[in-house]
Order: structure tokens, then sequence, then C-alpha cells
């Protein structure tokens, strides 16, 4: 469990890959994907007001990256069926109170790394549903989490500047950043490849900082968290 604090944006670089074990910074485990390259999402379960916001977040995603696709898909929140429903509700999926977190994503995926379902929810009552450009940049965050990507700062890295930092920090951003960007397509090079096996190539690494000595995530300031994500692995 991690929370997310508020801080002042700088430059970083990095980026990380949600793992078949749970440990981002373990650089030889399988990362997760999606094969073929892409997921249906749902807005189904969404009031009106932010099903359009959500297929802009998830439109900016199919910009940044061509060899990964999110398209329209119906169905409802919370079941197994390999469509990314998104929905507001008063508990998460599988996961029970949301404690600080804003949005969750649970994810289920193979020992291959092979992803078979993801579900994101907001809960009922965050101020995000509130202000449509802080919602539409949580979505966007929380796609990149469906996609296969962690937090940017998960291995000691500051991540800021980033979309996947662990932070909400201002400004908002209306797209991945670039390190976002060189992550999902590390895992998604090309729609051909159908995101690969989930194995790092010999030579490569999927981020260019090491892993932290010590303390993995800390709070940067002591103020209410305005970001949280975690997540869920079942079965095979």
């Amino acid at each position: 469990m991690a929370a997310l604090w508020l801080a002042a944006a700088s430059p970083a670089s990095a980026y990380e890959l949600l793992r078949v074990h749970h440990d981002p910074c373990a650089r030889q485990d399988r990362h997760l994907f999606w094969s073929p390259p892409t997921v249906a999402v749902s807005v189904d379960p969404l009031p009106d007001a932010f099903k359009g916001l959500v297929a802009e977040a998830w439109d900016v995603w199919n910009q940044s990256v061509p060899g990964f696709r999110f398209n329209a898909g119906n169905g409802p929140a919370c079941t197994r069926d390999g469509v990314a429903a998104v929905s507001i509700a008063a508990q998460a999926c599988d996961l029970g109170a949301f404690g600080d977190a804003l949005a969750i994503t649970r994810s289920v995926w193979k020992d291959s790394g092979q992803l078979v379902d993801a579900d994101v929810t907001f809960r009922s009552d965050t101020f995000v549903l509130g202000d449509a450009d802080t919602f539409r940049q949580v979505a966007m965050h929380e796609l990149g989490h469906v996609l296969g990507l962690d937090h940017s700062d998960a291995c000691g890295a500051s991540g800021a500047g980033t979309l996947m930092r662990s932070v909400l920090t201002p400004p908002l951003l209306v797209a991945p950043q670039a390190d976002d960007v060189s992550g999902a397509q590390f895992i998604y090079p090309s729609a051909s490849n159908g995101g690969g096996d989930g194995t790092v190539p010999p030579g490569a690494n999927s981020c260019a900082i090491g892993p932290p000595s010590g303390v993995g995530l800390w709070p940067l300031a002591a103020i209410p968290p305005l970001l949280f994500w975690r997540r869920l692995r079942r079965g095979n």
C-alpha cells in the first residue's frame, strides 16, 4: 500500500512496469502485458458526465502509443470479463474500502504476465468528481496501470513531471509524458508483436534507474494524499 502526496514538479527520467510478483524493481521478473495489445474499456457504469472524459483519456494514450490500443467496450463493473470497466463506487472491486485512495485499479493476470482483466473504480466521495480536468488526469493515470505501467517513482526515482508518478502534482497534465510513453512503448513496441511474452530482452532494462537502497516509497509532504493505486493478482 502506498500513499500519494502533493509535491512540486521537477524533471524526471524513469518508468516502471507492473511485474508478475508485484515488485517493479525485479527487473528480470516478467512484466504484465495484454496479448493481443488491446483492451476494451467500458464506461457503461459511469454517469453520462464522466463517459466522455474517460474516452478522451484513452484516446490520448492511443495517440501516444501506436503499438497499443484502448477501444470502446461494454460491460458492468467488477466482472472478470476481459473488459476494463470504469465505475464510481464506495468500494473498489474485490478490495473493499478505499482508505485514502481516490481511484483504484484492480488487475488480473496469469503467471506468464498476460493480463486477462482490469477494472478502475473512483471513490464516490472524492473531490475529483467535481473537477473535469483532474478526473481526466486520474483516468489517464489509472489507464496507464491498466496497460501495464507501475508508478514511475516505485523504485527510488522522484518520477516528478510524469503522469505515472504516485503523487498528483501541479500543473495538471493533459497527456502521458515522455517517460510514461517510453514505458508503454517498451511493453508494446508495435501492434504486431502482441505485447511480447513479458520477458526483458538481454541487455535491456525497463527503467533508467536502479532499485533503491533501504526504503521504497515515502511521503513528500504531510498533507492528505491525492491519489492512490493498488492491485490484486487472481489465479491463472
